[in-house]
């Protein structure tokens, strides 16, 4: 069984501080290696981005129990991973965001395990009729795969809830939704 390990990226954007995105990695593997790898997708969306959007990878973080969600161990990695989006112009509110959906070959609770994570700042350039454009798209994708495709342990943890433990698993492939999504509400 493996150990979710926990690895946050703060954002500012425009309208101010506060999103984070939560990414989850194996804890076999080098978290330095890990923060390397999502530091190569991150700067890979910097394209799309507004210029007034950064991004920061935390450099302390929290491995859980698979199972419980209890923390395990606790790491840190000095090396600093920020950049900022390349491009000018305007990006699109912050209640809409870019929606990365990440899959795996497992069912838990009678569904196929998935993920998802929400980038905000995409510029309103890369938009067409309110969806993302098909332009685009093809190579988000691309950038997501890559970081499956890394071979650094990058996964979906099922949370534990309503009496079934959870369950860390590989992601296996990447997608990205066409239009823009809501984030309506983070769990704590």
């Amino acid at each position: 069984m493996s150990v979710p390990r926990e690895i946050l990226v703060d954002w500012t954007t425009p309208a101010g501080a506060g999103f984070v995105s939560v990414m989850f990695f194996d804890s076999t593997i080098a978290v330095s290696t890990q923060r390397t790898s999502l530091a190569g997708f991150l700067f890979s969306l910097n394209g799309v981005l507004d210029t007034g959007v950064s991004w920061t990878i935390r450099t302390v973080g929290r491995d859980l129990s698979d199972s419980t969600g209890a923390l395990t161990a606790a790491w840190s990695n000095g090396t600093v991973h920020t950049d900022t989006g390349d491009v000018a112009g305007e990006p699109v509110p912050d209640a809409t965001q870019m929606l990365f959906r990440w899959s795996t070959d497992v069912i838990v609770n009678g569904r196929f395990l998935q993920g998802r994570t929400f980038i905000p700042g995409l510029t309103d350039g890369n938009m067409v009729n309110g969806n993302i454009s098909s332009g685009a798209l093809p190579g988000l994708v691309a950038v997501g795969q890559d970081l499956i495709d890394d071979a650094v342990g990058f996964g979906v943890w099922h949370r534990p809830s309503s009496g079934i433990g959870g369950q860390f698993e590989p992601a296996t492939t990447a997608s990205v939704w066409d239009e823009l999504a809501v984030l309506r509400r983070r769990r704590q």
